[in-house]
């Protein structure tokens, strides 16, 4: 009897000690949190932006805000050319003087043609009254010829007031520009191109056949016209150009806040406003020269082909810069912002609004703590807290959601990861299982990560404790070394 006591005794310490194991397995040490799931933490030198980060950016080149083409008038010759190619001009410098012989010697051809044409009038006015007068005493037999011969005369006549009225409106032109034989220019800028080719043209076939020649200048949007004798860019306001394809056109937003960063200076920046995307006239080209940095391709098939749109940056200020100068332009989200002192979003701090305002951090055992911090200024415009004491940027703190709790499992995780607010289904179990955490990568979705020569191997795997379910259980009592008769020693 004393024996079989000593026997249930034991069997119960043992069955104590493997139930206190289990618990101590599954709540932790003694931690306050449950120790479940790992809580993704960022250094607060990467959130608050001290340490450099990746930063989207686009290519883009300087080019002049705006593009004038001066354009020969039809009809016209030029006499001489005041300017070169390269020059910078002035607002209402001479560009270029027509030739006034040949505008006198049309206006006199015109006046000629204008005096014919009276004439012609006359004279047709005259025939038909004649002819109007010689109906009345003609045979009846005779009236339909005198008719018709009379509405054609009419007929003619009309026909000569309408190329009376043109013929004026040429002559008052020319005479116009008998007094208008200066070109000058009408912004400040630099002479790009002078096509030379369109000086000797003896008609008007070659050059613009413009009806409205009281205007020689048109503006443009930085190309320049096939058809322009002067092409002027223009100096002292510049403007950005970058090009984005079609899969990232969205990410393009008008009026949003843009910093311009020169490419050999990245000191060296300027600011801008960010334009509307030019839908009508994108180019086709290889994703693998996109102008959007970090999109890359090795492959140049019709699948990787895609369309490039420009769009525009207008400039604050264009001071330094020079034309054709290659950029990047960046989204301004304050990192170029040098504040003393750590500044903090407010999003990462809770009770703002009371005595003891918190953080998630991770302690310097990669617990999951509540680090009471002292607050200084806030920054209206950036939402931001000054921290004046209780956290550092060497710290690690987590994105705050009612899901948190302390004692939970922190590991250091890039911004996107630390925004989810944690990796579900990775367990201090998992860890303790062949070390899972240590000698195997997460997934880029946040799940534990599963070897597939693991999955493929535990088929055949002879050591294997798992259960089948479609297995037939054998009962206790007929198991092999044991008999349903046999009474256990200490169990009564």
């Amino acid at each position: 009897m004393k024996k079989r006591i000593i026997i249930v005794l034991g069997i119960l310490i043992a069955a104590g000690g493997i139930g206190t194991g289990v618990w101590y397995h599954f709540n932790g040490s003694g931690q306050s949190g449950t120790g479940d799931s790992i809580v993704y933490v960022s250094k607060v030198s990467v959130i608050t932006g001290s340490e450099t980060t990746a930063v989207n950016r686009f290519a883009g080149v300087v080019e002049p805000q705006k593009t004038v083409n001066v354009k020969i008038e039809s009809g016209r010759k030029v006499k001489k050319v005041e300017v070169k190619t390269g020059e910078e001009v002035k607002a209402g410098q001479l560009l270029f003087e027509y030739d006034l012989s040949s505008i006198e010697d049309d206006l006199k051809q015109a006046q000629l043609d204008l005096d014919r044409l009276k004439n012609e009038q006359i004279s047709l006015t005259e025939q038909i009254a004649t002819l109007e007068a010689e109906k009345k005493k003609a045979k009846a037999e005779d009236q339909l010829s005198y008719t018709i011969e009379i509405e054609t005369n009419k007929m003619n006549l009309k026909k000569n007031e309408y190329s009376q009225k043109s013929k004026q409106s040429e002559i008052d032109k020319l005479q116009s520009a008998t007094q208008n034989t200066e070109v000058r220019s009408e912004i400040d800028g630099v002479i790009q191109k002078i096509d030379t080719s369109k000086m000797t043209s003896d008609d008007g076939d070659s050059v613009d056949d413009s009806s409205a020649m009281d205007s020689s200048m048109s503006s443009g949007d930085g190309s320049s016209d096939s058809s322009a004798f002067i092409t002027i860019l223009s100096t002292g306001a510049y403007r950005v150009k970058g090009k984005v394809n079609e899969q990232n056109r969205d990410s393009i937003v008008p009026g949003e806040a843009v910093i311009i960063r020169s490419r050999v200076d990245s000191s060296k920046t300027w600011k801008g406003t960010m334009g509307s995307v030019d839908v009508n006239n994108g180019t086709s080209d290889d994703s693998s020269n996109d102008m959007y940095m970090g999109m890359a391709s090795t492959s140049s098939d019709d699948q990787t082909t895609s369309t490039s749109y420009p769009f525009y940056v207008e400039l604050d200020s264009s001071e330094n810069l020079m034309l054709g100068q290659h950029v990047y332009i960046e989204r301004d989200i304050g990192q170029d912002e040098k504040k003393d002192g750590l500044w903090l979003s407010d999003y990462y701090i809770l009770d703002t609004d009371t005595n003891e305002p918190y953080v998630w951090a991770a302690s310097d055992k990669n617990r999951l703590e509540k680090r009471y911090v002292t607050l200084g200024e806030h920054d209206d415009d950036l939402g931001e807290y000054e921290i004046v004491d209780g956290l550092t940027k060497k710290d690690a703190i987590a994105f705050p959601t009612a899901a948190l709790e302390e004692g939970e499992k922190t590991e250091i995780g890039d911004l996107a990861q630390t925004m989810s607010g944690g990796a579900d289904g990775i367990t201090d179990m998992d860890a303790d299982q062949g070390n899972m955490d240590d000698e195997q990568p997460d997934s880029a979705d946040g799940e534990a990560y599963t070897d597939p020569d693991m999955e493929e191997s535990s088929e055949d795997d002879s050591s294997d404790d798992s259960i089948d379910p479609n297995e037939e259980l054998v009962p206790i009592d007929e198991a092999p070394g044991m008999s349903a008769g046999e009474d256990v020693e200490g169990i009564e």
